[in-house]
């Protein structure tokens, strides 16, 4: 993802007592367009169940979840399987929000091209 190197970043969340850290990268003039959303909880925000602001609307595909293995199936692991849509409401300085499945001790990467 082109954006994780970029020099465009907003960390536009940070939750301290859910021990949550949210930040946008972006290629400046371009977009391609990351959100990254890091939890140091160990218990999991199940079901979409963190509302996390999102800088565009629409359809946003999870491209990484440190709960998934490549080589190892864990039976418990947690995500958003085929990504999530940013429809709701504004939050956190952001236009649009929308609700994350966040696994415990865990970072998860959005995409939008």
């Amino acid at each position: 993802q082109p954006a994780l190197r970029g020099e465009g970043i907003n960390v536009f969340h940070v939750h301290n007592d859910n021990r949550i850290i949210a930040f946008h990268r972006w290629l400046p003039g371009i977009g391609r367009d990351i959100v990254v959303v890091v939890s140091f909880n160990e218990g999991t925000f199940y079901n979409h169940g963190y509302q996390i602001g999102f800088p565009r609307g629409g359809h946003w595909q999870e491209v990484f979840n440190s709960d998934i293995y490549d080589h190892f199936f864990n039976p418990m692991s947690q995500g958003n399987p085929g990504g999530l849509t940013a429809d709701g409401p504004a939050m956190h300085g952001l236009p649009h929000s929308a609700g994350v499945t966040l696994p415990a001790n865990s970072i998860v990467v959005f995409a939008r091209d």
